[in-house]
Parts: structure tokens; sequence; C-alpha cells
């Protein structure tokens, strides 16, 4: 049984780890209900909540809107709250959870009108004012905007966002060197360093101190060391660099910043569009066009920086804070998007991705994404049709031919999965930019059609570029151990994969049932105890245990295990049931023990191939101030 379960995309990306880790108690909402809802959250799939239900009674309407607030779903909490507040429109702690999520689901003018009744509240009163300074930002109301952001003993996060947002209020208010002079105060802790260079870049560009703006760009740029804190305030300061040195006429140095940032990430969108743009010698905008659009960066670029984990929630509120000043930004547009797949509102992504404009250099990936959100939304025809016309689309483009292949793998459509991989294969080659990945997924759609002589070559390939790839060395290992080939070298794969990956029960298995198959049946077991302590309901875990459980007399420990196996997730292929229930009835026969488990030729884990379009180019890869966890 195979364990491709998904088309990948957007639950494998690449790796992302915790930014900030050692601040994430002292985020701006810390304590609030808010940040209890981000505790509470879950990364099953939230059950639907119902759009215009009328609540009963106040306490009806109350906890209907905290259990849709803890699906994810804001816009039934948002009515709920609603319903509740016309009952009891006087209730501090309704107010409070509601102005919460009417800002997170982007109402703001909601959000405002409760934020003035707020702005003294102890619980609730440091996002009141920074709603409304955000709110007198937008408006142009500069002064009134810098008195609602001085909020009294901020956390390190909140200091950065309150001095940058006060900063281009100062800006606003027609006083350059008191903007800059926010930005300079700002030296409490070291990575804000990153944020305050490419701050002060934008604050000194909007007030025409060009040379300040590109000695601060260069700042981040030629360090790219400062990337560990923040991969997006470094590409887009190498972005807004390049865009400040081709309008002053500069050509080369503006290819050369466009460069620096993809030496980071060398199929990030923006960069690509814009040097596109630069060599045609076209004239491109600078970064942020004034205050406005430079208070909803700070807001957007400070939520990337938080946006994992529990930090995603206030990651949200910052994104729809930036919204209400910039609603049209595809940088946002794309961040709520990837908020609303995580919380599996896949409509909500697929709407969000429909507005980013057709010129956007954010649009080709959207497109990919629509197309995989429709796959996950259970709308196949609809994902596989427009994955089609996108790389109709982008003809060129190596993520658009891998992302139609994904689905049609899922879909077990594997010939066409193979030939769409084969051409994005050969535009990658042509580019010398083919990676690991691309042989990797390739060797299994032709292992799937039992094309060995094709698949083995690029499980080889994908090793050469990459020698230390768990998945690949699992699946190639296994798949020599299964064929009777190159036991010892397979079986060493395995080991190494395991070693690599010493967590993993998927890989795990592989290493028992390789175990299995070369009649090691106790070494088998052990192994595969293991695997079933680490993926508990896996059924063709529980299956190969069960087997092993067999062969070394347990069997009634092998009727539990196949017992469980039947009532695994996912739910086994109606073949596997079958194959199951005749071993319960007459134990593991000949027929069934020769060539594996019941379910056939029991394939290697197959981890879900690293992203090969969507929204990993949208955004960077996320790297933190500390190891990966």
């Amino acid at each position: 049984m195979a364990r491709g379960r998904s088309p990948p995309g957007r639950g494998s990306h690449v790796k992302i780890t915790r930014l900030l880790s050692s601040l994430t108690t002292a985020l701006l909402l810390a304590g609030s209900p808010l940040s209890a809802m981000a505790a509470g959250s879950t990364n099953e799939p939230p059950a639907a909540a119902t759009i215009g239900v009328r609540a009963q009674s106040l306490s009806g309407a109350y906890l209907a809107a905290k259990a849709a607030q803890l699906e994810g779903d804001l816009e039934a909490a948002s009515d709920f709250y609603s319903q509740a507040l016309a009952i009891d429109p006087d209730s501090n702690l309704l107010q409070q959870d509601a102005m919460f999520a009417y800002l997170a689901n982007g109402r703001f003018e909601d959000g405002i009108d409760l934020a003035a009744k707020l702005r003294d509240s102890e619980e609730a009163s440091k996002v009141a004012r920074i709603t409304l300074g955000v709110d007198a930002l937008r408006k142009g109301d500069y002064d009134k905007a810098i008195a609602e952001l001085d909020i009294v003993n901020p956390s390190d996060l909140d200091a950065l966002l309150l001095g940058h947002l006060t900063a281009w209020a100062e800006l606003g208010a027609g006083r350059i060197d008191a903007a800059l002079s926010r930005i300079d105060e700002l030296d409490s802790a070291p990575w804000y360093a990153i944020f305050n260079a490419y701050e002060k870049g934008l604050l000194a560009e909007v007030a025409g101190r060009v040379d300040v703006a590109r000695r601060s760009y260069k700042q981040v740029a030629d360090d790219q060391e400062l990337a560990r804190t923040s991969p997006d305030a470094y590409l887009a300061a190498a972005e807004a660099l390049a865009r400040l040195e081709m309008r002053a006429g500069n050509s080369d140095a503006a290819l050369a910043a466009v460069d620096q940032g993809l030496a980071l990430v060398g199929t990030y969108d923006p960069l690509l569009h814009l040097r596109a743009r630069i060599e045609k010698g076209e004239t491109v905008e600078p970064a942020v066009a004034d205050v406005q659009d430079g208070a909803a960066e700070t807001l957007y670029i400070l939520g990337q920086a938080i946006n994992r984990g529990d930090g995603q929630q206030v990651a949200l509120l910052y994104f729809q804070l930036a919204r209400a000043i910039e609603p049209r930004s595809p940088a946002l547009l794309t961040a709520l998007a990837g908020i609303a797949e995580r919380s599996e509102r896949l409509d909500l992504a697929i709407s969000y991705y429909r507005e980013i404009p057709e010129s956007s250099a954010y649009r080709r990936t959207a497109e990919l994404q629509i197309g995989l959100d429709l796959w996950y939304a259970e709308r196949k025809d609809e994902a596989k049709e427009h994955l089609r016309r996108a790389v109709r689309d982008y003809p060129d483009d190596v993520q658009s031919h891998t992302a139609l292949a994904d689905v049609l793998a899922a879909d077990k459509d594997y010939a066409g999965a193979a030939e769409s991989l084969n051409e994005a294969v050969r535009l990658a080659e042509a580019k010398d930019s083919a990676g690991w990945n691309l042989y990797y997924q390739r060797g299994i759609a032709h292992e799937r059609l039992k094309q060995w002589d094709q698949a083995e070559p690029d499980f080889r390939k994908a090793l050469e570029l990459s020698p230390n790839q768990p998945a690949v060395l699992n699946y190639l290992g296994y798949s020599w151990v299964d064929m009777n080939r190159n036991l010892e070298e397979g079986l060493d794969m395995i080991k190494k994969a395991v070693t690599l990956r010493p967590n993993d029960g998927y890989i795990i298995d592989s290493l028992g049932w390789a175990y299995y198959r070369l009649g090691r049946y106790q070494e088998a077991v052990d192994e595969l105890e293991r695997a079933v302590l680490i993926t508990p309901m896996d059924p063709t875990i529980n299956d190969h245990l069960g087997d092993a459980y067999w062969h070394v007399g347990r069997k009634r420990e092998a009727e539990f295990q196949w017992e469980r196996a039947l009532n695994g997730e996912p739910a086994p292929e109606p073949d596997v049931i079958e194959a199951i229930k005749v071993k319960l009835e007459k134990g593991l026969q000949p027929e069934t023990d020769e060539g594996g488990s019941a379910d056939g030729r029991a394939e290697p884990a197959e981890e879900a191939p690293a992203p090969s379009g969507p929204r990993a180019n949208a955004a960077p890869p996320e790297t933190g101030i500390e190891a990966a966890d």
C-alpha cells in the first residue's frame, strides 16, 4: 500500500523552524482571548459552521461564536458575536472577543467601533490602541496615531511594531529626522537589526533621502546571514534596493541586487519578475509609495516573521490590519490565503488568490495554489483542468508542470504524472536547475507504472544530487529488497534513512518490512513495534506487524493488529480489507505470505516530495534564529 496520501504542495513546504522562539510568550496578544484561541488550534479539518443561523439565547450565541473561532471559521464567529452583542451590547467580555474576531476576519470598521470602547480596558487596551493607531495612520491623522501607539512597557515584539508604525506617523507629519531617529532608538534586541535597516531604507526613500535608503537596503542585502532572522525582510530589502537603483538609472546595480536576493531563493517570483522588467528597461515603482504603504509593509513583514505555530493568529491580525490600509497587496493576499489553507478554509483561500491581479508577480503561484486547493476541497476534476490550463498559460514554467504532476499522481494517473514530470525535467535541465526532487517524483511515477528500468536511474540521480535524502534512500532501498536485488546495499540504505529520520514511523516500517521480506522475523517485529508506537493508526503498519507477529508465533497479537488495520486511518483499500479478513478467518496463508502482506507488494513509505510550485515560491523558505526544530 503506497503512502502517498495526498498531492504535495500545501502540506510539504520547505521545513519551517521556529522564529524568535524565546519571544513566543511575549507576543502582542499573550494572555488574551486571541492567544488562547491559537493555543487551542488544531491541524484537523474543522467542522463547518453555519453562516446565517440564529442563536436562541445569549449563551447559545456566545458558545457558537467560541466554537466557530476555535475551528478557525472567523466569519461564523463574527456573525455569532454580533448576535450576542445585540442581546448584551454592554458586556466587556463580549466586546473583547468580538473585537478580536472582527479584526481577524477583516471586518475592520466593526473592530474599530469596539476598539474605541475598549481603549482603556486592561485586558484589551493594547490591541485596541494599536487598532486605533493604524486607523489614524490610514486616515492621515498622524499625531493621533503617535498618541495611540505610545504604549507603556511593551514586549520586544510590541516595541518593534510600535516603533516602526510611529516612525511612519512621524514621517507623515513631515518630521523626517524624528522618523529616522525612531528607528535608530530601537536597539533593545539584536534580532531587530534586519527589520530596522529595511524600515529605515523605506522611510528614507519615501522622504527623498536616497543615499540613506541605499545604505540601509545594502546593509541588509550585503549580509545574507541576516536572512536567518527574516528571509522575507531580506528578500524585500534586495527587491527595494533593485527598484531604487533602477529608478536612479543604475540598471547594472539593480540587477546585482536582484541576484543577491535570488542567491537566497532562486525561484522567488517577485525578484524574477522584477529582473525581467529591468532587462527590458521598464520603469519600475518604488518599494512603497507613501506613508500608508509603508505602515502596511511594516505589519506585513513582522506578520510574516511570526506566521507559524501559535504566532499564526497574531500574524493574521497583523495582516488584516495591513489590509485595512492596503487592501490590494498581492503579498498580503497570498499570506492571508496561506493562513486560510492551514485552517482548511479552502474556498476562502481561493477567493484571496483570485483577488491577485493578473499582472502581479504573485499570480502564477496563486494559479497553481488554486489548483491544489481545489483538489483538497474534493473538486478534483476542476483541479486537474485548472492546472492543465496553468500549464498552457505557463508552458516554460517547471513548477506548473510539477503541480499538475502532483494531482495526477494523487489521482493514480501515473502515466500522466510521468509525462508532466518529463517536461519539468527537460525544462529544468535546460536551465541547469534540476533538483533531486524532480527525479524522485518521476522515479515514483515510473515505479508505479512498473517501469523499473526508468525508475531506478531517476532514484540514483536524485541521490547523486542529494545523497542524504531519507525519502529517496528509503524508496530505492526498499524497492531493491522487495525485488530481491542488491539486498545488503538496499538494507543499508533503509537503515541510513532511519538514522537520518529516526522518528518517522513510515520509514521505520519499511525497515521492519524489509527484514520481514528477508525472513528475519524477530528483527522485523522489533522495528515494526517501534513504527506502530510512532504511527499507531496506520493500517499498513498494523497489517505488517500482524504478519510479523504471526511468524514468531504471537498469533493472538497478530489478530489484534489485523483488527486495528481494518479500522486504521486512512481506510484501507477494499482489496486490502478483504485480504485482512481472510487472514483473520484462516490465519496467514502461504499464498498471502509469498510476496508480502495482504496489500500485495508492500511499497516503501513515500514521503511527500519537497515543494514543487505552490506558495513555496510565493514566499521564501523560512529559517529561524535557532536550530531547526
